[in-house]
C-alpha cells in the first residue's frame, strides 16, 4: 500500500548519489504467441521511483525513447544524472548500448552507461560449494566468483552465517551476471565491479510485494511482472497514470 502511494516502505543503507538505475524484464505470453517487455523501470539509488513503460517485443528504439523521456523529466526537475546503470534480462549488444548512449548525448548528457545482464533463470552450468561446511555446502549469501572477463556468478540466498540453513525452496544456484560499459577499460576497476554486484544484491532486497528474499533485482523483477499483465489489457499503450506508479504490486 505504501509503495502504491509513491512512498518508500524501506530503502537500501547506502549513500545517495546521482546514479539513475533502470531495468528491463520480459514475459512470453503463450496465448498471444508474443514476448512482452516491461522497460525501463527507473529508480535513483535512493529508491525513488521514476517511471516505466511496456512494449510488445524488444524494440531498442522504444527503450531509448522511454529513457529519453524519463531523463528529460529529471532534467526539468534539476536532477543531475551522472551515470546510467541499466539492467537487462539477457545480454545486450554493443549496437543496442550505442543507441541508448546516442539518445542521452542528444539531450546534451555526455554520461556513461553500464549494462548489467542478470539471467532470469538461475545458472545451472556453474555450481559452487562451501567445502568448510560439509552439511550445508551452500556458499554464504553474497559470494561471487569471476568466470570470464566480465562474468560473475552471484550466490543470492539467505545463508548469512554458519548457523543459517537455507530451505530447499530458496535460491541455491547462482545468478549469472555479465557487465558491459560504454567506456573502454572501466570495468577493469574491481572496486567498481564490486559496487555494481553489490547493487544487484541489494536491489533484490527492495522487493516491496513481499518480505520474502528474491534472487533477481527489482529492476528486472518488476518489469517482468508488468509484462506478464500487459497482454490482458484492452489498450495497446499504458496510460500516463500506469507509467508513474507501482500499481502492479
Amino acid at each position: 500500500m505504501l509503495a502504491k502511494l509513491r512512498l518508500i516502505p524501506w530503502r537500501l543503507s547506502w549513500s545517495t548519489n546521482n546514479d539513475l538505475i533502470g531495468g528491463a524484464g520480459a514475459f512470453y505470453a503463450v496465448a498471444k504467441n508474443s514476448r512482452f517487455v516491461g522497460l525501463p523501470l527507473c529508480f535513483n539509488n535512493g529508491a525513488v521511483f521514476k517511471g516505466f513503460d511496456c512494449f510488445k517485443g524488444l524494440d531498442i528504439i522504444s527503450v531509448s525513447g522511454v529513457i529519453r523521456e524519463v531523463v528529460a523529466k529529471l532534467i526539468a526537475l534539476r536532477y543531475t544524472v551522472l551515470r546510467l546503470v541499466i539492467y537487462f534480462y539477457k545480454d545486450i549488444g554493443k549496437k543496442q548500448l550505442k543507441s541508448i548512449v546516442d539518445t542521452l548525448h542528444a539531450l546534451g548528457l555526455p554520461i556513461h552507461v553500464i549494462a548489467v545482464a542478470s539471467n532470469k533463470t538461475e545458472s545451472k552450468e556453474l555450481i559452487g560449494f562451501d567445502l568448510k561446511d560439509r552439511e550445508n555446502l551452500v556458499p554464504y549469501s553474497g559470494t561471487i566468483l569471476k568466470v570470464g572477463k566480465s562474468e560473475y556468478p552471484l550466490f543470492n540466498n539467505t545463508r548469512y552465517d554458519a548457523a543459517a540453513k537455507p530451505a530447499q525452496k530458496e535460491y541455491h544456484f547462482p545468478v549469472k551476471i555479465a557487465l558491459s560499459c560504454t567506456v573502454e577499460g572501466m570495468l577493469d576497476d574491481m572496486n567498481l565491479v564490486e559496487q555494481l554486484i553489490d547493487q544487484v544484491y541489494q536491489l533484490s532486497r527492495m522487493y516491496w510485494k513481499s518480505t520474502n528474499q528474491q534472487s533477481l533485482p527489482v529492476t528486472i523483477k518488476y518489469p517482468e511482472m508488468v509484462a506478464e499483465m500487459y497482454p490482458h489489457f484492452e489498450n495497446e499503450h499504458l496510460s500516463d497514470f500506469g507509467k508513474n506508479n507501482l500499481w502492479f504490486l
